[in-house]
């Protein structure tokens, strides 16, 4: 309950945030310049509900899960959010016992936590993965969600994900095609839905199973708080108004 309470109590500051965001609904599709109104690459997606789709639906049972960036390991984002800005408490309680009968959970973050499966240490390090020899193909899906933006060498933490990722299993990475800059503690890219699958690729033998754009925030007016180095220019149609997230699922192969 302590921790359930920490969950709720870490959204609502993030839901602070969200004070200052005013929503605009676009109605329809208008056409470009050559009369077009789709494109060639996937903006339908949702990220949480597409991973979890995933997630859950990965056979088999005593399965191993690695949160990268894990921090409090409460998973707040991929349990309880739907339509990229919208906690669902019932949701969140409901997909969290799930993910308990199913999965075994570990972490990584830079710094130690409470967590005796909370492993430490910067995954852009070269010798991450030796570090954590035990792991080596050991884990049957690794997440992140907002993280490789503030990687500074996301190559390196490509290969080692990778490393420790079973031949079969999946990689799922949510990170900011356009976003305002954020430093936590640094923010050094954004990413295309082409780009995600390259590393990994560069990275060893995977197979991309899903990768494109949740557009569901586009218009969102979103200013940050200032907390992170984090606020924008505000003009008249307010601060920062083109947020898309690349979602991509990719499965190591076996070479």
């Amino acid at each position: 309950m302590t921790r359930l309470r920490s969950t709720f109590s870490k959204f609502r500051t993030y839901a602070a945030g969200l004070r200052r965001t005013r929503i605009i609904v676009d109605h329809e599709l208008v056409p470009n310049a050559l009369g077009q109104t789709n494109v060639g690459y996937d903006t339908s997606l949702r990220k949480e509900a597409l991973a979890r789709e995933y997630i859950f639906g990965m056979p088999g049972d005593n399965l191993k899960f690695l949160d990268v960036g894990g921090g409090d390991g409460e998973l707040t984002y991929l349990f309880g959010i739907t339509d990229n800005l919208r906690f669902d408490k019932r949701l969140y309680e409901e997909n969290r016992a799930r993910f308990a009968e199913k999965y075994t959970y570990y972490g990584v973050d830079l710094a130690p936590g409470d967590n005796p499966r909370m492993l430490s240490g910067d995954v852009c390090d070269q010798r991450f993965s030796d570090t954590y020899s035990q792991f080596h193909d050991f884990f049957d899906v690794i997440y992140s969600n907002n993280v490789f933006e503030h990687l500074r060498r996301p190559w390196i933490a490509a290969k080692n994900l990778l490393a420790m990722l079973r031949p079969g299993g999946i990689c799922i990475t949510v990170a900011p095609f356009s976003l305002r800059y954020h430093e936590v503690p640094g923010d050094y890219f954004r990413y295309t839905h082409t780009c995600l699958p390259a590393l990994f690729a560069d990275a060893g033998p995977i197979r991309t199973l899903s990768s494109g754009y949740d557009t569901t925030g586009r218009r969102n007016n979103w200013q940050g708080l200032g907390d992170h180095n984090d606020t924008c220019p505000v003009d008249h149609f307010g601060a920062w108004r083109e947020n898309w997230f690349v979602i991509t699922v990719v499965q190591k192969v076996s070479e």
